[in-house]
């Protein structure tokens, strides 16, 4: 039989606080409840695990043992576990993960500074999660915006734009280019729109996603094709130089839920900000060349 996970939680907690207080308060129970968490589990394992010594507590070479032999195995299913829990005041995300770490993680601290009582779990896919039967509140989905049974909000148009590092070569024609597999057709879509001649071979770095190109063109590697949302703060930055018009594709990013939405309050808060934060951003950028 599986010996009680409350009471090696309980002895856990002693052994990396010091002390029954310490290792109660921890746990968010009483000094008492600790105290009886580990005596039954003493019990069930027919051993001592503890030792009195005046107010303090020591644990025997039985109890080290356990915990020895245990490891870190109880943080792995705290680990697993918590994800999993559905808070009352949570709000589940799906998005990709380019869109995650490019956008939407760098604004978040301001919604949680209008919406202190919100929790934001943020999940990353590449696969269109179902809105109907998973456990999310709300996806932020790329394409046309045409999702049968889903309302569906435009956030910003997708753009496109050469960029690069101040210092790296800006040679359109003859530059290294950097490309993402997830987006492999960026290059020759924007090239088809902007310029007569035919997209030339050059040499070029391929890396996964789109963030890990921002990441190569930061790091001065050649000339990336991004999405303007993604590139605008580091252009204002100075970190990155736009090196031609913006190409505006029929795509675009779109904050998609189901008709009967669940979380409705907190869904309604996190559409009106995320809807306004897109606005603010999508037309302040004004290309001049380099």
């Amino acid at each position: 039989m599986v010996p009680s996970l409350r009471g090696i939680e309980a002895l856990t907690a002693l052994s990396s606080h010091g002390g029954l207080t310490a290792a109660a308060e921890k746990l968010g129970v009483t000094r008492s409840a600790l105290s009886h968490r580990i005596a039954d589990l003493e019990k069930e394992l027919g051993v001592a695990l503890v030792e009195k010594e005046g107010r303090h507590a020591r644990l025997t070479d039985d109890a080290k043992a356990l915990l020895n032999t245990i490891g870190d195995a109880f943080d792995r299913i705290y680990a697993a576990v918590e994800p999993l829990k559905r808070a009352r005041t949570q709000l589940r995300v799906s998005t990709v993960s380019t869109f995650a770490s490019c956008w939407l993680l760098p604004r978040l601290s301001h919604f949680r500074a209008v919406n202190p009582t919100i929790d934001i779990a943020l999940s990353t896919t590449l696969r269109t999660i179902d809105l109907e039967s998973e456990d999310c509140d709300c996806a932020i989905r790329h394409g046309l915006g045409d999702w049968p049974g889903l309302t569906s909000t435009l956030l910003f148009r997708e753009t496109l734009a050469p960029v690069a590092a101040p210092e790296a070569n800006h040679d359109l024609m003859h530059g290294p280019i950097i490309r993402a597999r997830s987006r492999y057709r960026d290059w020759v879509r924007w090239w088809n729109v902007s310029c007569d001649a035919v997209m030339p071979e050059r040499t070029a770095v391929t890396v996964e996603t789109r963030a890990l190109a921002l990441d190569a063109a930061l790091a001065g590697a050649g000339i990336a094709m991004m999405d303007m949302a993604y590139a605008r703060p580091l252009i204002a930055e100075g970190r990155l130089v736009q090196l031609a018009p913006v190409v505006e594709l029929g795509e675009g990013y779109f904050l998609t839920y189901p008709a009967k939405r669940r979380n409705a309050r907190f869904l309604t808060a996190f559409r009106d900000w995320i809807v306004s934060a897109a606005a603010s951003e999508s037309s302040n950028h004004k290309w001049t060349a380099a």
